[in-house]
């Protein structure tokens, strides 16, 4: 009897502890278009929450504290958005860039953005204007340790071949 329970336990021992995958092992279709959907989210997430911050006008704070303080924003994209001001000012103090570097536009739709398109192999989503469909905007977003961020927005880390027309 000792015996039958000794190889029932050691057979219990090598069946539990044997390295097989289980299903949560391999990525799901499911999990992979939930990334992508968080990819979006964000997206539009951070160029709606802007949107809000420049429609509050004279109570609205600048454009470089406003990405420092977001936390959906790549390290990388806040470096060259701070960059890209700084020399703007250089060239000309009195008016800067003369656009907005996040719309790549001195306007932009004042009641937000929507999905227009999603590259999901190179990450580039395009926004629409929900008040203004013709105004759209590149958004480059990043997988950074699980979470999808905005590396690129505008004039900011966008390529001239996907960035918009204007």
């Amino acid at each position: 009897m000792k015996q039958i329970i000794l190889i029932s336990t050691l057979f219990l021992f090598v069946a539990c502890s044997s390295d097989t995958k289980t299903s949560t092992d391999i990525p799901s279709k499911e999990s992979t278009i939930d990334k992508k959907s968080d990819a979006v989210d964000n997206a539009l997430t951070f160029i709606n929450s802007y949107v809000d911050n420049c429609n509050k006008l004279k109570e609205s704070i600048s454009v470089v504290e406003w990405v420092n303080s977001n936390q959906l924003a790549t390290n990388h994209f806040k470096t060259e958005l701070e960059k890209m001001i700084t020399e703007g000012n250089k060239v000309d103090p009195e008016m800067g860039l003369g656009v907005d570097p996040i719309f790549d536009a001195q306007d932009y739709p004042d009641e937000g953005f929507e999905l227009d398109s999603f590259d999901s192999e190179a990450n580039f989503i395009i926004v629409k204007g929900k008040n203004i469909s013709d105004f759209k905007l590149t958004i480059k977003m990043m997988n950074e340790n699980e979470n999808w961020l905005v590396d690129g927005c505008g004039m900011i880390n966008i390529p001239d071949d996907k960035k918009i027309k204007r």
